[in-house]
């Protein structure tokens, strides 16, 4: 999942809003962070890492869950 599709729900439907690599919101930020891509064979693979933080921190990594889970199949 990239960090835009991300950002996008976080200010549509949490209202957020984007400060540079930060989304924020009341009682609320979530920051992006770029990892190092890991290696599956020969394939790379972007890792990113979202720091949360503030009083609703729980809500806002909850909402972050519920919209990057990715089902199986």
């Amino acid at each position: 999942m990239r960090a835009d599709e991300i950002r996008a729900p976080l200010v549509r439907e949490f209202g957020g809003a984007v400060d540079g690599d930060t989304v924020r919101g009341e009682g609320w930020s979530v920051r992006f962070v770029p990892g190092e891509p890991a290696g599956i064979g020969r394939m790379r693979v972007p890792v990113l890492f979202l720091e949360v933080e503030g009083e609703r921190e729980e809500e806002a990594a909850r909402f972050l869950r519920h919209r990057t889970m990715r089902g199986g199949g």
